[in-house]
Order: structure tokens, then sequence, then C-alpha cells
């Protein structure tokens, strides 16, 4: 089934296969069940995560491995058992990020991926446990002057022989 609605990118159809279930919803939206990526163009390499039952609901996405090359993390497949997460090679992670119109502001939340499983079309925010990652990376450096690796030299594709996600 076809669905269309209004949204901040103006009216989208939403074909049912292409949505994306989050069986728990997200945290601080726990009724928003059902989401869609909008891959648009002038956004790359950045998606926004759209929510199908709230069209002013929308997340901006991105590969952690555009910007923080060694960001890898090792979940359970019980942890992940909402998705049915069993195979590694079906899912993606994806991290949300706040964008603001000063670029050395823009953050991504690495503490709390987005791990969606592409075979089953389910998705799950999962929030690690250890404080390596933090919920605000800054990607251009931080506005205090102390760098990070960031993505001011180096956005592009990331590499295809490193996944930022393994199951365990």
């Amino acid at each position: 089934m076809i669905k269309t609605i209004d949204t901040r990118f103006g009216k989208i159809q939403i074909d049912d296969q292409n949505v994306f279930v989050f069986p728990m919803g997200l945290p601080g939206f726990a009724q928003r069940k059902e989401f869609v990526i909008i891959d648009k163009e002038e956004h790359y390499p950045f998606k926004w995560l759209q929510s199908v039952d709230d069209p002013e609901l929308a997340f901006f996405l991105s590969n952690p491995l555009l910007f923080y090359p060694q960001y890898h993390v090792q979940i359970s497949k019980a942890e992940l058992s909402a998705i049915d997460a069993e195979k590694e090679e079906c899912l993606e992670l994806w991290v949300i990020m706040t964008i603001s119109a000063q670029a050395k502001e823009i953050t991504a939340n690495l503490c709390a991926p987005l791990i969606f499983n592409i075979e089953n079309r389910k998705a799950q925010q999962f929030v690690l446990s250890d404080r390596r990652y933090p919920v605000k990376y800054y990607i251009f450096g931080s506005p205090d002057g102390q760098n990070q690796i960031g993505i001011s030299q180096n956005i592009g594709t990331p590499s295809t022989d490193h996944r930022s996600l393994s199951l365990r």
C-alpha cells in the first residue's frame, strides 16, 4: 500500500515495503514506530529518518565512519532480538545528528546508534552501556578547540573493509 504524507520535504509517497518498524519506538518517541529513510541528493552523504505517523518528526542521519573511521561497536544477537538480528551482513548502523547553522556545532550521537535490519525492515536504537563514545561528538572538532577526528578534511565514502558493527 502507498501512503502520501506532507513533510518538511514536501509531499512524499511511502510504499509499505520501504517502511522500517522500530518495535520499541525510539527513546522519547515510544509511540512512533514506523519510519522511512529519505535519501536526498542535496544532503549526501547524510540521510533523513522520517516518521510515517508524524510528518513533523524527522532525524538527520549519518554513517559514523564518515567522520570517525575507527567507530566500531559489538552488540550481541540477544540485545538485538527485537529486530531479529541474525546475520551481520543484513545490518546497517547509522547515528542521529544534531544540525546547526554553525558547522562547528554539528554533533553525532555515537552512544546510541540506530541499527537497521535491511532484510526484515526492523530497526532499533541501541544505547551502548560503555561510554567510550559520547552522546555529543562534534564532527568538525569541538567548539572549544579541542579537536576530535572530525570530517573537515576526510569526508567521503567510508572504507568498505571496515564495518561499524559486529555481532557477538
